[in-house]
């Protein structure tokens, strides 16, 4: 049960921080958020992993339904367009946006598991 609450901590911190890190444009940004999640909260590589990969995609999701499917406009449309810009089909670069996001998060909640290690080391 402790290790559900913390891992559950990791995933709702990533989120938030995915969340806002998603408005800058940048998304390698979002390693920032995998990165605190875990250095805080997270003991072992997997489990962080997952957690932060989990809050990456669901951030990335929220960031999509809140920004175009609330305010009216059409989701799949837009990734139409956007996609034909970068020269790939609009449902796969949906599903680039929500696995880049998720891997940075990962990415991230691996460092900060190395990095809590070492200061716990010392």
């Amino acid at each position: 049960m402790r290790d559900f609450l913390r891992y559950s901590i990791v995933f709702l911190i990533t989120l938030a921080l995915s969340y806002a890190l998603l408005y800058t444009g940048i998304w390698a940004l979002t390693t920032i958020a995998g990165l605190v999640a875990t250095v805080a909260f997270s003991r072992e590589y997997s489990k962080a992993a997952i957690s932060s990969f989990i809050g990456g995609i669901t951030s990335s999701g929220l960031f999509l339904y809140l920004n175009y499917a609330a305010l009216g406009g059409p989701v799949l449309e837009v990734t139409y367009y956007a996609g034909a810009v970068a020269g790939i089909p609009g449902y796969t670069f949906l599903l680039l946006t929500f696995l880049l996001t998720g891997i940075y998060c990962m990415i991230g909640s691996i460092i900060g598991v190395f990095a809590r290690k070492i200061i716990r080391k010392h």
